[in-house]
């Protein structure tokens, strides 16, 4: 639980000082500007921000090999995998046979308040989160 939380306030403090990229007209890839975080890999804000009451889209590099121990968060999040595959689970206890790897392409909703853990392969993945602040 404790690196749970260091893991997302080391994302928000990375990304809290940017300003969100999405403009009217979109965003291309070659536009996102990544920031390093200390454990999650990078990150950037696409729209609004996570810190803050209301709606935030937010992109995660996630490392290969990466464990993250079960954790809840107070808000709903929707997580897309945009590439490589991301493993989540339900519960309390980080158990890989009683959760599900999702590839590119998938959507995982998560209820507020619920335990969950999730890892990558050695690919990594890149994600994107989105949900109603403030997260976590």
């Amino acid at each position: 639980m404790k690196l749970a939380w260091f893991v997302l306030a080391a994302v928000l403090a990375i990304v809290r000082g940017e300003p969100a990229i999405a403009q009217e007209l979109g965003v291309i890839p070659d536009e996102i500007k990544w920031a390093a975080t200390k454990n999650l890999g990078d990150a950037v804000v696409l729209e609004g921000d996570p810190a803050k009451p209301g709606p935030y889209v937010l992109r995660i590099k996630v490392p290969p090999n990466n464990v993250t121990n079960p954790h809840t968060h107070r808000q709903i999040e929707n997580i897309t995998v945009i590439s490589g595959w991301i493993g989540f689970g339900l519960g309390a206890i980080f158990d890989k046979s009683k959760g599900r790897e999702l590839p590119a392409g998938s959507f995982f909703h998560l209820p507020a308040n619920t335990p969950h853990f999730a890892w990558t392969g050695p690919e990594g993945a890149v994600i994107q989160a989105h949900g109603v602040g403030p997260f976590p």
